[in-house]
C-alpha cells in the first residue's frame, strides 16, 4: 500500500491546485452574473488580467473539447459521456501501469501528475459539461489554445514519459552490449 502514496498524495496535490485555481479564475475573471458560470463554455463572458503585457494573460474560457478543442462539436449527449469513459478508462490504465513501474522513480512522477491532471480535468467535465481553462499565452496575434494547472501537470507528466522511456531505452541497449550489467 505505501508504494502508492506518491500516486495518491502527488494526485491530490495537483488535483486541488487546479481546482482552487479554477475557482480563483471564475470569481476574479468571470463577468458572468453572480452564481457560476453559463451552461454552454461558448457563453463565458471574460475579464482580460494582464500578467505579462504582450504575452501572457489570465483570461476564462470553457473548453468543451480535448487538447486543442478536439471533439468539442460531439453533441452533448455524446460528449461528455465519451470524456467521461476516455476518463475513466486513462486512470485504469494509468494505475496498471503505475502498479508495475517497479523502481522506475521518473515513470511514477509522470504517471502521478498525468493522473492528478486528468483527474482534474473529469472533475469539470462531469460538473460543468466543460474544462475552465484560464491561462493564456501569446505573442501578437498567435494564441496557444488556454489551458489550465490540469493540462500543465499532464504536459509534464507526458515530457518525464519521454525522458524515462529515453533513459530505459539506454538503460536496456546499454545491458544488451554488456551482459555482465544486466540486472532483473
Amino acid at each position: 500500500m505505501r508504494r502508492y502514496l506518491l500516486l495518491a498524495l502527488g494526485s491530490i496535490f495537483v488535483v486541488v491546485a487546479d481546482q482552487l485555481t479554477k475557482i480563483w479564475a471564475v470569481s476574479a475573471l468571470s463577468l458572468s452574473p453572480p452564481g457560476g458560470l453559463p451552461e454552454d463554455a461558448s457563453h463565458i463572458l471574460s475579464r482580460v488580467q494582464v500578467v505579462f503585457d504582450g504575452w501572457f494573460n489570465f483570461k476564462l474560457a470553457g473548453n468543451k473539447g480535448a487538447a486543442w478543442g478536439l471533439f468539442r462539436t460531439l453533441p452533448e449527449s455524446w460528449r461528455v459521456p465519451f470524456f467521461v469513459i476516455i476518463g475513466l478508462v486513462a486512470i485504469g490504465v494509468i494505475v496498471t501501469l503505475y502498479r508495475r513501474a517497479h523502481g522506475q522513480r521518473l515513470l511514477r512522477w509522470a504517471l502521478t501528475l498525468i493522473l492528478g491532471g486528468a483527474v482534474g480535468n473529469l472533475i469539470d467535465r462531469v460538473r460543468l459539461g466543460f474544462v475552465v481553462d484560464f491561462i493564456d499565452w501569446y505573442y501578437g496575434e498567435a494564441h496557444w489554445p488556454t489551458f489550465n494547472i490540469a493540462d500543465v501537470a499532464i504536459s509534464v507528466g507526458v515530457g518525464l514519459l519521454v525522458v524515462d522511456m529515453i533513459v530505459q531505452g539506454r538503460s536496456a541497449a546499454d545491458a544488451a552490449d554488456d551482459p555482465a550489467k544486466a540486472t532483473d
